[in-house]
């Protein structure tokens, strides 16, 4: 077993821990702290929310910085549901917030019945589809599924699944964009590892059968969490789901992937190991998929923001790792902004690229930014089949163009 916990610290909520330091006076501001109070999914403290909600100086950009972190539900469940002072609250912003409550449960409603309805779809097909997040994981961390909002259905099917998995999709009407749709099977699969399908009047549906693309220097190979699987209820019936333990270095390797900017995520791996999980289970699938680094990222991020209970030892051993110390300040950095913002690609594949262990695998991660065609190239430059070679030069000439001197090892 891993030994020793570090309990969350005698440091008030005031702080946020030794990460905080990097961050300037902006990430100490009420604001940011009444965020991370949020994201960390405890029992609400009236004192000390009526405190911070008392010095918050622009709740409008208070609201639109919840809303971009995934939080607006959260923040309006703490700051204006159980604060006995709803007057800290201006009018307006709380109006705001309890629209997107109401909007939030709405569509979590929906998408609830939208994924069972397709569980339905798929079954009658005699294929196994495993959702991933969405309103599955909101049902199980959250009191309140409605406090965690998603946009879309994450389904994961076996490789061999992917084109009988396609065809249940359109039969229940939904479509591929007309500039992926031109495209066979074969050519979609060589450059992606997941397809979105659009619906006239249901959420989008990303179709997975990997967890990353092939140059990806963090990517858990999909039998691992095939045989990881297990079942759980959602709405009165049993669905297939990970293992808490796969799911929790399923999600690091996610948040790494998208460099950790939604609070939401972290906000989720705080729930997930607060219930119980064998953390020797987890160390394992992550020692075999060769993601150690995006797990004790997520973890050392999870413990100074949000104040999670983590073994000493891991967070010792995420400490003592150069590349996971200097990429947790990047990220505290990015989300203590006032204004957040969305990582460019350029941005996304550094971050992965200096996570990775192999200097092979960094210079293939670069690398695949000349990948072509990207959705945008399909979307300006559509051109048939057998002028699919042209989209390379395409590529590189709005790489260079776009980002210039800034794509460097």
């Amino acid at each position: 077993m891993c030994a020793g916990l570090s309990s969350p610290r005698a440091r008030g909520l005031n702080r946020v821990g030794d990460l905080f330091a990097v961050a300037d006076s902006a990430a100490r501001s009420p604001d940011r702290q009444l965020l991370l109070y949020c994201a960390r999914g405890v029992s609400v403290d009236v004192v000390r929310v009526r405190e911070l909600a008392q010095q918050v100086t622009d709740w409008d950009a208070l609201a639109e910085a919840a809303e971009f972190h995934g939080l607006a539900t959260v923040l309006y469940h703490v700051a204006v549901g159980t604060c006995p002072c709803p007057n800290l609250v201006p009018e307006d912003v709380a109006s705001r917030l309890r629209g997107g409550c109401r909007d939030s449960a709405r569509h979590n409603l929906i998408l609830t019945s939208q994924l069972l309805a397709l569980l339905d779809a798929f079954a009658a097909h005699g294929i196994v589809v495993v959702p991933l997040k969405g309103p599955l994981m909101a049902e199980s961390l959250y009191p309140d599924p409605a406090l965690r909002p998603s946009s879309d259905l994450d389904l994961m099917v076996r490789s061999q699944d992917v084109a009988g998995a396609m065809r249940v999709l359109r039969r229940e009407g939904y479509a591929l964009d007309a500039n992926m749709e031109q495209l066979p099977l074969h050519v979609l699969r060589r450059f992606n590892c997941e397809l979105i399908f659009h619906h006239e009047r249901m959420a989008d549906v990303d179709l997975q059968w990997q967890t990353g693309p092939a140059h990806y220097p963090f990517r858990i190979e999909p039998e691992m969490l095939w045989r990881s699987l297990g079942r759980t209820q959602m709405a009165g019936r049993e669905v297939p789901c990970l293992s808490p333990e796969a799911l929790l270095l399923f999600l690091c390797v996610h948040g790494t992937k998208h460099m950790w900017s939604r609070l939401q995520w972290l906000g989720d791996i705080a729930r997930l190991v607060r219930k119980p999980l064998d953390l020797d289970v987890v160390l394992q699938l992550a020692e075999v998929a060769r993601c150690m680094r995006p797990l004790l990222l997520g973890l050392l991020l999870a413990h100074e923001l949000l104040d999670v209970t983590v073994p000493e030892d891991l967070l010792a051993r995420a400490r003592a790792t150069q590349a996971v110390q200097a990429r947790a300040r990047e990220v505290t950095l990015r989300l203590m902004r006032t204004q957040p913002t969305e990582p460019q690609s350029w941005e996304l594949t550094a971050f992965s690229a200096r996570m990775a262990e192999r200097a092979w695998d960094k210079v293939r991660h670069y690398a695949a930014l000349l990948k072509a065609p990207t959705d945008q190239e399909l979307k300006l430059f559509p051109l048939p089949i057998q002028l699919f070679f042209l989209y390379y030069p395409v590529r590189a000439a709005r790489l260079a163009k776009k980002y210039g001197s800034r794509l460097v090892l």
